[in-house]
């Protein structure tokens, strides 16, 4: 499945990231996964991935903080960026005026969650 869509999954609770890995390799996505805004970073450059889906709140470097990392990278820049947050929607609102292109609210749906997924990266369910 070398045409799999990769994302990168950024999330400090290791729950959390790990039950957004299992959703998204059962749906056929190609996932690499971070625990910290740096370590997220780090693997955006590298890893050329099709999304990048983060937390806001995380040690080391937050979501916010990434967010506008990746936009000021070129060769990244343009990467769809999916914000998580347990915080409400004014987190998640500050999140999208520094770039981010969707947020999902905590705890994450997973129906909703994949929908937004799809339509990041234009695939259909």
């Amino acid at each position: 499945m070398s045409d799999a869509k990769k994302i990168l999954v950024i999330e400090d609770d290791d729950v959390a990231r790990e039950l957004m890995r299992m959703a998204l390799e059962r749906k056929g996505y190609s996932v690499v996964t971070a625990e910290d805004g740096i370590q997220g970073y780090e693997a955006a450059v590298k890893e050329n991935v099709d999304l990048i889906i983060t937390d806001i709140n995380m040690p080391a470097a937050d979501g916010v903080h990434l967010v506008r990392r990746v936009r000021d990278t070129p060769g990244i820049d343009k990467t769809p960026i999916l914000v998580t947050t347990g915080f409400g929607s004014g987190h998640a609102t500050f999140s999208l005026a520094q770039g981010a292109t969707a947020y999902e609210p905590k705890p994450i749906d997973p129906e909703s969650f994949l929908a937004t997924v799809a339509r990041l990266l234009d695939v259909g369910e």
